[in-house]
């Protein structure tokens, strides 16, 4: 092109719609000016380029009318007669072995509608979508023999003709891991895929997905080396974690006051898979060191023996307790939707009510926890989510015959998208406590509710039954119900208003105690910051306001 001038040209285009306007304008956007020269050549120069805006979208016969000044490139168009899609000619194989339905349907119904205006994007984006799903396939010599887009200017139509050869479909004969101390025994489990099965993208992804998830690993690299007609190697590259990591956090919470936490985890003790996790927590009513010790058995993608041990301390207003506690326990891997744990624990604890003596009680307490959590509509924007759990436990008195108790609580959680702004959740909890002697029962494994995640308006687990001194003794049953309503300002903020009512009790005639209030939430990458201010309704309450502050998940 010959050289520019220095002034920034318009450019006006008439005669078209907004989307062929903006295609116009940007095959000229290289035109900073008029050059200097036959000005034959150059409205040849400027039609071509116009042409090539138009006919994507099926104008093949535009008529177009071009004028200029020194800073200013009028452009008229009338577009004429738009060419429209014609009877496709579509001749894809169908393998023995069957087509994934993402391929059949794009075979079955392409989008090439007989009397809708043709589009080239429409076409270019079919042929690489259809191959592109057939190589994910397996297909990996998958190929289009005869691919071609007619134009008929006569009948003003666009035909589309698309032949396929599939070849055979590739299997997967070796499959090669390197770079990784684990054994090849449990790195074979995390990949969990065999030779001789049909290679598959998805599959692979599942592999890569496997393999990061499990912890063992910073990075994994999976090439596939296809050797026709129909062989796939798999050549797994793994980078192990670091040896040690550690976490620190600080936070605050109403319930705890300021609390700090380490952590310590070795994801990788031995070449079986075996891991270690240790945390300290630091707060204001109490401090807590726990390590677990994790085997996998009988496959790390699926459940791991876990022993457990800790030592937790916790001081309320009236009342004080130190636990030690062991435990063996089978556990279902995190990375399922729903998890359980069914083991046993030795319990030494310590505790205090009030101005009562000091008690020490040790026990076997077999548990069971289970909990499901189930998202509806997409992962990333989910409509609702449901979370229920169970959690129960068998403690006798190691030292003495006279106390047997069996605990156990259910709950559940809901919230639900009523609108893209509205939205309610809803919690509750039941819980029980059967023995012949409830005050033997120790005091961390009766009942207390109030505070930030129970019955707002109320301080930390300071709803319960209280004795003759007017000290709090826990209860034997537990009632816990909320209803919240949230409205979304933005992505990350939203209001909410919110009741809580609940008890713990020995007597089914205690009464509920309810709060309710409004507050405010702030969505981060963590988790979401609730800020509350509660007060309590109860008739015989105090009425004063109460802040609740935490950080975690939304009901």
């Amino acid at each position: 092109m010959p050289k520019l001038a220095e002034a920034k040209l318009k450019i006006n285009v008439v005669g078209v719609d907004n989307g062929l306007k903006e295609n116009v304008s940007l095959h000229l956007s290289n035109w900073d000016a008029i050059p200097e020269g036959d000005e034959d050549s150059i409205r040849k120069a400027i039609r071509s380029s116009v042409r090539d805006a138009l006919q994507p979208f099926g104008y093949y016969e535009a008529s177009i009318k071009i004028s200029w000044g020194n800073q200013s490139l009028d452009i008229h168009i009338e577009p004429g007669p738009v060419v429209v899609w014609g009877k496709s000619d579509i001749n894809v194989p169908q393998p023995e072995s069957g087509l994934k339905p993402k391929a059949l349907k794009l075979i079955q119904t392409p989008p090439f509608i007989v009397g809708q205006p043709m589009r080239h994007q429409l076409y270019d984006n079919y042929k690489k979508e259809l191959l592109l799903s057939l190589r994910q396939q397996g297909y990996l010599d998958a190929n289009w023999s005869q691919s071609a887009l007619q134009v008929n200017l006569d009948q003003h139509t666009a035909v589309v003709i698309l032949h396929m050869t599939l070849g055979q479909r590739y299997r997967i004969n070796d499959i090669q891991i390197s770079g990784s101390d684990l054994s090849d025994k449990t790195s074979r489990q995390l990949v969990n895929t065999h030779a001789g099965e049909w290679y598959d993208t998805d599959k692979v992804g599942i592999i890569y997905e496997n393999l990061l998830s499990s912890g063992y690993f910073k990075n994994a690299i999976i090439d596939v080396e296809s050797t026709p007609p129909n062989q796939a190697t798999l050549n797994i590259e793994l980078e192990d974690q670091p040896k040690d990591q550690f976490t620190t956090g600080i936070g605050y919470g109403t319930d705890t006051g300021m609390r700090g936490k380490l952590g310590w985890t070795r994801p990788k003790v031995n070449a079986r898979g075996d891991n270690i996790y240790s945390n300290m927590q630091v707060s204001q009513i109490g401090e807590e060191v726990t390590v677990q010790y994790h085997i996998p058995w009988p496959h790390p993608l699926e459940r791991y023996l876990s022993w457990d041990t800790g030592w937790k301390r916790e001081e309320t207003t009236d009342r004080e307790s130190a636990q030690l506690s062991t435990g063996i326990a089978l556990k279902r891997s995190q990375r399922k939707q729903w998890q359980y744990s069914v083991g046993v624990n030795l319990e030494n604890e310590t505790y205090r009510q009030g101005n009562n003596p000091e008690e020490t009680i040790t026990y076997i307490l077999p548990n069971y926890h289970f909990i499901e959590r189930l998202v509806y509509g997409s992962s990333n924007n989910p409509t609702a989510i449901l979370k229920y759990w169970i959690d129960s436990s068998l403690g006798f008195n190691v030292l003495s015959d006279n106390t047997l108790f069996l605990s156990g609580e259910i709950g559940a959680s809901y919230t639900l998208d009523l609108t893209s702004e509205d939205a309610i959740s809803t919690r509750f909890a039941l819980g029980g406590i059967m023995t012949d002697d409830f005050y033997s029962v120790p005091l961390s494994k009766r009942f207390y509710t109030g505070g930030d995640q129970t019955v707002r308006g109320y301080k930390y687990n300071s709803l319960a039954p209280k004795d003759e001194n007017g000290e709090l003794q826990g209860g034997q049953f537990l009632n816990v119900f909320s209803l919240e309503y949230r409205y979304r300002l933005n992505e990350e903020w939203q209001l909410a208003t919110f009741a809580d009512t609940g008890r713990t009790f020995i007597s089914s005639h205690d009464p509920f105690h309810s709060g309710a209030g409004v507050g405010l939430r702030w969505t981060i990458p963590v988790g979401t910051f609730s800020f509350d201010i509660a007060k309590p309704v109860t008739a015989e309450e105090d009425k004063s306001l109460r802040l609740h502050i935490y950080l975690g998940m939304l009901l």
